[in-house]
């Protein structure tokens, strides 16, 4: 990718490449329910463009996005989305000066993810001024409130069983205990799977547009084995009488496993890969893993026995490879 920087691409792809960067990042703020979703691919427009036009060329196409994007959204009198989305820009202009410096994949996606977490928290913090409640606290109220309007439907309701009504209010009630305390892991769940899909598509597309990608092929990827570290420390703060240990240790302990869930997809990607499994039945299994618990479930326990048992042989081949 850093051969590229100094090559001119044409008038054509110039203009292409504007286009498509002010489309994703203007229609979500003309029209939020209809195009909200595009969001999620701001950091690979940004990632995307500068991995396939270089560095210099890149970074000036999308700042020409950005402002005539910028002027659209002042125009719309919408400048707090459009700080939203230009956390998410910059998230994906990290992610490749990282892949440019050769990092690895934990390392850039780490770099990335902290990038877009500080956005936010920016953007939160702006939207908290001159509000006696913060936005944050105003969701936490809002999913409490949601959860009891839930509830006294069910009550109301004449469908429902006496003992389905027990399951349910005992269900709801630890929603409403639980769910203010694992917000933080939400929000950076979110942010985590955001990285993780910029970096997997933008890995293939670069490498299938480009003939060149930062990292390998996502099947060879592997996590530092000293994040396991992480995960027990988290583990013994969630067990500790104090509460404010037990929020961080929780918290951590759900963005962890959701770390290790994405090396357990790529353990499964690598061996469907191996077998040449049919691409109906590898895009059922992975369905099937993905959304069950049970095979949530599965694919954390694999990601973190990969440490131990190494199913691919990755580090064999490092250590074959050195010598």
């Amino acid at each position: 990718m850093a051969n590229q920087g100094n090559e001119k691409p044409e008038i054509g792809k110039i203009v292409r490449t504007i286009l498509l960067a002010t489309l994703v990042i203007i229609l979500p703020g003309l029209q939020w329910t209809l195009f909200g979703w595009l969001h999620i691919f701001l950091p690979l427009v940004a990632f995307y463009t500068l991995g396939s036009n270089g560095g210099y060329t890149g970074k000036r196409l999308l700042i020409i996005a950005v402002v005539i994007s910028l002027i659209v959204y002042l125009l719309l009198r919408n400048f707090d989305l459009f700080v939203f989305s230009f956390a998410l820009l910059l998230s994906g202009y990290a992610l490749f000066f990282s892949a440019e410096r050769r990092d690895p994949p934990a390392l850039s996606g780490l770099k990335s993810s902290l990038v877009l977490l500080s956005g936010w928290g920016i953007v939160l913090i702006i939207l908290s001024f001159g509000s006696e409640v913060s936005i944050y606290g105003q969701l936490v109220s809002s999913l409490d409130e949601g959860i009891g309007e839930a509830l006294n439907h069910y009550r109301q309701s004449r469908e429902i069983s006496t003992d389905t009504l027990v399951i349910l209010e005992a269900a709801l009630n630890q929603m409403k205990i639980i769910v203010p305390l694992i917000m933080p892991s939400i929000f950076g769940s979110f942010i985590l799977i955001i990285t993780w899909f910029t970096m997997i598509l933008g890995n293939m597309l670069l490498l299938k547009t480009c003939g060149k990608a930062p990292w390998p092929s996502y099947q060879y990827w592997q996590l530092p084995e000293k994040i396991i570290w992480v995960a027990i420390g988290a583990g013994l703060f969630a067990i500790l009488p104090i509460q404010l240990f037990r929020i961080i240790g929780i918290n951590s302990l759900v963005l962890i496993s959701i770390v290790y869930c994405f090396q357990g997809i790529s353990i499964a990607v690598f061996f469907m890969n191996k077998w040449n499994v049919p691409l109906m039945l590898r895009s059922f299994f992975y369905v099937m893993i993905i959304f069950q618990s049970f095979g949530t479930l599965i694919l954390l326990i694999f990601g973190i026995a990969d440490i131990w048992f190494d199913f691919r042989k990755l580090k064999l081949e490092e250590v074959n490879q050195s010598n």
